[in-house]
């Protein structure tokens, strides 16, 4: 692509804003499935627990929900920084 004026360099600054926009407007989407995948399989499991007798608590559930709390968490700290991303592109600094 050549850039012949300062307006092209201006359209390509502008196009450039726009996909980054999108792609980020997309990984925020995807994060956003996080938490409600993690609850519909703590529950899951929880039910599949139950009614294979199995109610008692060892280490390993409290392991398995721990790390389904530090996956949402994890998602939720990447969606804010992605944000704060989103609109500094959006509105400036």
């Amino acid at each position: 692509m050549e850039l012949n004026s300062i307006e092209d360099v201006k359209a390509l600054t502008e196009y450039q804003k726009i996909e980054q926009i999108q792609k980020i407007e997309k990984k925020i989407k995807k994060l956003s499935y996080i938490p409600a995948t993690s609850c519909t399989a703590l529950i899951a499991y929880s039910f599949f627990s139950f009614y294979s007798g199995n109610t008692e608590w060892v280490p390993s559930n409290f392991m398995l929900i721990a790390v389904f709390i530090g996956s949402v968490g994890h998602s939720n700290v990447q969606r804010t920084d992605l944000l704060k991303q989103l609109f500094e592109l959006k509105y400036g600094k």
